[in-house]
């Protein structure tokens, strides 16, 4: 169902980078959030902003199917069901053309130890490549809407 799992967030130069990395990693289930090489795979990317202000980007990509199903169980659990809901109209809209479903979480809220989806663009984005054999649009939004209902 999944070939992989992209994570992304931005520490901008105001921002603790220490809290932006725990808010990332609260996204993480257990099995990888408790390896011992965590801080290893997490990549880090110092950047200036459009004002020259400095930024650090901070991805970590999830390829192996134990990974990629314990993090869309995590996913699942974590949110409340009205937000499940919510994803679930709004997923021909995060879906692209690709088959890359395009989601947003609350860096202070993963922070405080809570999942809530974001609309705004500074929150930890999750890219989930959805596979389907032959590639088929349909087919990919049909098996999100089973999966964020099974709860």
């Amino acid at each position: 169902m999944i070939h992989y799992i992209t994570l992304r967030v931005t520490a901008h130069a105001t921002e603790d980078r220490d809290r932006v990395v725990s808010s990332l990693k609260f996204l993480l289930p257990d099995i990888i959030r408790n390896s011992s090489d965590i801080d290893n795979q997490i990549n880090t990317l110092v950047v200036d902003g459009h004002y020259g202000n400095p930024m650090v980007l901070y991805s970590l990509d999830l390829k192996r199917k134990a990974e990629t199903s314990a993090f869309m169980d995590r996913l699942v659990s974590e949110l409340s069901k009205s937000q499940r809901e919510e994803l679930v109209r709004q997923l021909d809209e995060r879906l692209d053309d690709q088959l890359m479903l395009h989601l947003r979480f609350s860096k202070q809220e993963a922070y405080s130890g809570k999942l809530v989806t974001e609309s705004s663009s500074d929150a930890i984005a999750v890219k989930i490549k959805i596979a389907t054999y032959p590639k088929d649009r349909n087919k990919a939004l049909e098996m999100l809407e089973d999966f964020f209902e099974r709860v």
